[in-house]
């Protein structure tokens, strides 16, 4: 009888669409002012209702839904209490204000009366704007991830974020955008996942609750640095990793660090902690070759359609690999992290292009981005009326309307208007190739064309104002202004632009006069007059860091002070002095179901990666053996992070760059691994004692290789021709686990049977699920086998299981590590014609260790042996993986089946 496993259950959930993760702007003097500001956030006349509690917020994302029908309640004890009073499990949704899909389940979902009705009967719902609380946004997207592993789920994180909770708190299920009503496109509807949510509440509730608390204690545990079982040592090696791993990223032809070999075609983000790093280890050790990596990327990048070339600025990312067409939000954060490494590399390079790119992101944010009272809105939205783009795009026709035929030829050759249109809602400019290439091959004067571009871009520009404009999330986040007000700096101070210098004073002003609370402690959000919630470690480090920057540009030393009052004030708030390390959220701060440390990139660096370089940086202004200390200690502790995930910790990469500059600055006598403090100058150096791996040609030595004897076995991995499944890891990420294939015959027989073991090597400090797995909602390890020939496989015999005991649950896990092996049979048709057997062995499993759980994976093994004759005898091998089986005895071909003794 078959039985319904309650992760099948489950897995409804986890479906769902989200919001993912050029040379010629404007010049200042010449850019048309807007009419007015872009229009703020207000409740759509559409949905106009009566007024639910979200009114009473102040994030424009939340007012966005305080007219549903939906009783919404915003994140805090009330709506917590209402649910354990009621018994009634929650439902969380968080989003943004300028999230695309989270505007469609705006509109379709939650403006819906019956779906609605549904939602206050059965759930009490809270709505969450994720980046005013990005603490409880970073815990359940890690919840839904963790969810999405253990059911085995094809999905992905993503906004909206739709999850269930018991009402402790503790994650039940999830998914992202979930459509009104079922569809064969896009999966279960939000009343079909919700009503079979409610019917497991009612009927399977202890299950629930123990799969949420399951879920919870792994997040948990995900969220720390993990026991360090064997220090990693702060040498050159973790940055070979690093610039090794960047480089494997790079995409050779279109640009950028972010390049998936096997999914090229997937969504493109610019990632400039990387490009940081790179430029960073440039400047350090003059590799011409690192240089290449950072301008080509910035010059493609600058190229396409993700770069706005008539406002400024630059769309969130790509939705193909050739930087085209973007997802159009304009974020406050992209703007800060571009207009950084534009100007950096402007410096280097003395590259007008970069120049005039930084120069149209800083006139943007000077024009669109900036309140009344000198700090910096949050985002641009990405549609108007409900179409994604519709403010940016062109038609042919509009753009002749704007400047004549004349004008019209020349603009459409250089900016692409005449190229192939992927987009459905109309013309994205870009440049298909530089603007001097264009013009030349118009055989144009350079000069008086580039100044009639100018005049053509300024004239569409003022056109686009006259359209209804994109909604402006105008809050005020510390850590976002943080980030702009450094970048300002740097382009004022290296641009030679004052007005950049003076705007960032005024922002970092704001922010220290208002939003501090009475003890001077930092807060989170402003608008309209108000600053609430209690900073995070991105507030504190970006601000530090933004200050310090303040301080090099203006030689003031008020920046200085202030920050080094505020990393005081950080340590005493953040720090653990037994974690060696800091949390993302303050020591007084609201208990959550997790308190994280991180040391991870996101679109911007760690808050734990900015900290040690604005610790290493204040002791090198005034020596302070103490931060050095900190900053030694938390590297360290995340040292063993930046070595097993080197592509995604590049922010920490380069931290540890100003470590070992730092010490290689210091007296020969003092240890690498732990430099004593001192007053570091300001220089450039050449190349470094240490050695990047990637200015080096290194030669493996192989001799152990060549004395190996040979593995008697002609099956090889293989990457699958359509991975990576969605849901399943990279194939080109290591696995803990690898995989041998034994069959027991050196041929196979027609119309007869062959065993074969599988071996499983599973990776020191790792684990993988026993099959059958326990819990029943884990992902088993499978064996299967697909041939052309005529060939089963059957009587699968896994081995046996060992006890896994986890800290809080009462059930311990079943799991294989170590060496195990898998026995199968192989059954051959008799009227099979074919020479040879070509097998491919695919084994499915989940590997997890002590500190993170991997999505679930496949190995694929690919082989082929020949047929036998009829007749012929058939010889054994790999006596070794079978043990009973005896050299004397040989079957013949038609008469092959168990071995003896077996």
């Amino acid at each position: 009888m078959h039985t319904t496993r309650f992760a099948d259950a489950l897995r409804w959930c986890a479906v769902g669409l989200c919001c993912t993760v050029a040379a010629t702007t404007l010049p200042a003097d010449e850019s048309p002012k807007p009419a007015a500001v872009a229009q703020k956030a207000t409740v759509p006349a559409a949905h106009a209702g009566p007024a639910n509690r979200l009114s009473k917020e102040s994030s424009p994302y939340l007012l966005l839904h305080a007219h549903n029908p939906v009783d919404w309640y915003p994140w805090g004890p009330e709506a917590f209490e209402k649910a354990k009073k009621e018994n009634k499990p929650i439902f969380l949704s968080i989003g943004y204000s300028s999230c695309y899909w989270c505007h469609v389940m705006e509109r379709k979902v939650f403006s819906d009366k019956t779906i609605a009705a549904w939602m206050n009967d059965h759930f009490v719902n809270i709505k969450v704007d994720r980046e005013e609380r990005p603490d409880v946004d970073d815990i359940y997207m890690t919840s839904l991830l963790v969810y999405q592993q253990m059911v085995g789920s094809p999905g992905g994180g993503g906004w909206p974020m739709s999850m269930f909770l018991t009402p402790e708190g503790n994650p039940i299920a999830g998914a992202t955008y979930l459509p009104p009503h079922d569809s064969p496109e896009r999966g279960p509807g939000f009343l079909t996942v919700a009503k079979r949510i409610d019917e497991l509440w009612h009927q399977r509730k202890s299950d629930l609750e123990r799969t949420a608390s399951m879920i919870a204690n792994q997040v948990q545990r995900m969220g720390q640095p993990g026991v360090q079982l064997k220090p990693v040592k702060l040498a050159a090696e973790l940055l070979n990793g690093a610039i090794a791993r960047i480089r494997e990223m790079y995409d050779p032809v279109w640009g950028g660090v972010d390049f998936d070999r096997n999914r090229p075609g997937k969504p493109r983000f610019p990632n400039i902690p990387r490009l940081e790093l790179v430029l960073d280890l440039h400047e350090s050790t003059d590799d011409g070759e690192l240089l290449k990596i950072v301008e080509h990327s910035l010059t493609r990048m600058a190229q396409g359609g993700i770069h706005d070339h008539l406002g400024g600025g630059f769309h969130r990312y790509s939705t193909d690999r050739r930087w085209h067409v973007p997802h159009f939000e304009k974020m406050l954060y992209d703007q800060a992290m571009m207009l950084s490494i534009y100007t950096r590399t402007a410096s280097i390079t003395n590259n007008d292009v970069y120049r005039s790119v930084a120069v149209g992101i800083a006139e943007f944010i000077h024009d669109e981005m900036t309140t009344p009272e000198g700090a910096f809105c949050s985002a641009l939205d990405a549609e108007t009326n409900a179409i994604e783009g519709e403010y940016y795009v062109w038609t042919a026709e509009e753009i002749t309307a704007v400047l004549g035929e004349g004008d019209t030829n020349v603009f459409s050759a250089v900016y692409g208007v005449n190229e192939p249109n992927p987009f459905k809602h109309g013309i994205v400019l870009h440049l298909p190739k530089s603007v001097d290439d264009a013009i030349n091959e118009q055989q144009l004067d350079s000069q008086q064309t580039k100044d009639r571009l100018t005049a053509m871009r300024s004239r569409l520009l003022k056109a686009r104002w006259q359209r209804e404009r994109p909604l402006l999330d105008d809050k005020v986040l510390t850590a976002w202004n943080a980030l702009m007000i450094k970048s300002l700096a740097v382009s004022g101070r290296e641009l030679n632009r004052p007005q950049d210098t003076a705007a960032a004073i005024k922002a970092a002003d704001f922010l220290l006069t208002h939003l501090r609370d009475a003890d001077g402690h930092l807060l989170r959000t402003w608008r309209n007059g108000a600053a609430k919630y209690s900073a995070y470690l991105d507030d504190y480090a970006f601000l530090v860091s933004a200050l310090l920057e303040l301080h090099r540009t203006t030689h003031s030393e008020r920046w200085l002070t202030e920050a080094r009052q505020l990393a005081q004030l950080q340590n005493d708030l953040f720090y653990d002095d037994k974690l060696h390390a800091f949390y993302f959220t303050a020591k007084n701060h609201e208990k959550l179901i997790a308190r994280t440390s991180s040391a991870y990139d996101s679109v911007f660096p760690s808050a734990n990666s900015v900290t040690i370089r604005n610790l290493l940086e204040l002791d090198a202004l005034r020596e302070s053996p103490k931060l050095v200390t900190v900053a030694r200690d938390t590297l360290k502790q995340f040292a063993p992070t930046l070595q097993k995930a080197p592509g995604s910790c590049s922010g920490l990469a380069r931290a540890l760059h100003l470590w070992l500059s730092r010490a290689d600055r210091l007296t020969a006598a003092r240890s690498t691994d732990a430099p004593a403090s001192a007053t570091v100058q300001r220089r450039k150096y050449g190349k470094p004692p240490w050695q990047l791996a990637s200015l080096q040609k290194t030669k493996v030595d192989t001799s152990e290789a060549r004395r190996a004897p040979k593995e008697r076995t002609t099956f090889r991995p293989i990457v699958p021709a359509n991975a990576p499944a969605a849901g399943f890891a990279p194939p080109d990420k290591p696995k803990p686990l690898k995989v041998k294939i034994y069959p027991l015959y050196n041929k196979i027989p027609r119309g007869g049977k062959c065993f074969v073991a599988v071996e499983l090597q599973v990776k020191f400090g790792w684990h993988i699920n026993a099959n059958p797995s326990s819990p029943d909602f884990l992902v088993p390890t499978e064996l299967l086998l697909k041939s052309k020939q005529k060939i089963k496989l059957t009587r699968v015999k896994y081995p046996g299981h060992h006890d896994l005991k986890v800290e809080g649950f009462d059930e311990a896990y079943h799991v294989y590590d170590g060496k195990v092996l898998l026995y199968g049979l192989l059954e051959i048709d008799e009227n099979e014609t074919a020479q040879d057997a070509e097998m491919e062995f695919h084994v499915k499993f989940q590997g997890c260790n002590e500190n993170e759980c991997l999505p679930p994976d496949l190995i694929v093994m690919k082989g082929k042996l020949p047929f036998a004759a009829k007749g012929e005898t058939l010889k054994k091998t790999n006596l070794e993986k079978w043990p009973k089986a005896k050299d004397k005895d040989k079957p013949t071909a038609n008469a092959a089946g168990k071995p003896r003794g077996n």
